[in-house]
């Protein structure tokens, strides 16, 4: 579990930071920490630019230039030296050439509502994303998000797309199921080894011996 002390700006080494952003006239941002060695995740940073009165929602009036400026300089604070925030948004934005005018590059993310719903319900279920408990409207939306009665004729049972901004970042970063670079470094485990550990025909402990027990 991650704690208040991991959330330190600049990021601690071998962290990794990865961003999820919305677009469209309700724009959002969010952070989200990845430590070494953890399939864990902690989002610390969301930037809508609206707010919710009484359960409505209500634009805070910041121009794309202004919200552009503020995320990106936030994203400096946590990574240092980084002149440009790449952020998961959906692949048909209108707004990935004039982010980039801010040094904010738009990675089209191809996995469908549906998707990135379902693994996103993987991680809260499993309790492998956590919330800094600063944040307000990403909680207020996972809260407050609907499904329909029914599936559609096919078949599909994807969430209502009504004030979900905050939680489309969310999506887009966790639907990519990213690891961390150490982890992807990991040796993969071959055919034999997954079939013998599987099967529990042999333990692969380099001290025991399949005939003799362990030795050292």
């Amino acid at each position: 579990m991650l704690s208040p002390k991991d959330l330190r700006r600049p990021l601690p080494s071998g962290w990794q930071l990865i961003a999820g952003i919305d677009t469209g006239t309700y724009m959002s941002c969010s952070f989200w920490l990845f430590p070494p060695d953890s399939h864990e995740t902690f989002c610390v940073y969301e930037a809508p630019n609206y707010r919710y009165v009484g359960g409505e929602i209500e634009l805070l009036g910041y121009s794309v230039p202004e919200w552009s400026r503020a995320v990106l300089d936030e994203y400096k604070r946590f990574c240092p030296g980084v002149t440009k925030l790449k952020a998961w948004a959906d692949q048909n934005s209108q707004f990935k050439t004039e982010l980039q005018h801010y040094n904010i590059v738009l990675l089209a993310n191809l996995r469908k509502l549906e998707l990135r719903v379902e693994i996103s319900r993987e991680y809260v279920n499993n309790r492998r994303a956590h919330y800094a408990p600063w944040l307000s409207v990403l909680p207020y939306e996972m809260e407050n998000a609907r499904w329909p009665d029914e599936a559609t004729s096919a078949g599909k049972f994807e969430r209502i797309k009504q004030d979900d901004h905050t939680l489309d970042t969310m999506e887009h970063v966790l639907s990519r199921r990213p690891r961390h670079k150490a982890m992807l470094r990991e040796k993969p485990e071959t055919f034999r080894e997954r079939f013998l550990r599987q099967n529990k025909i042999v333990d692969l402990d380099p001290n025991i011996d399949a005939h003799l027990g362990r030795h050292v």
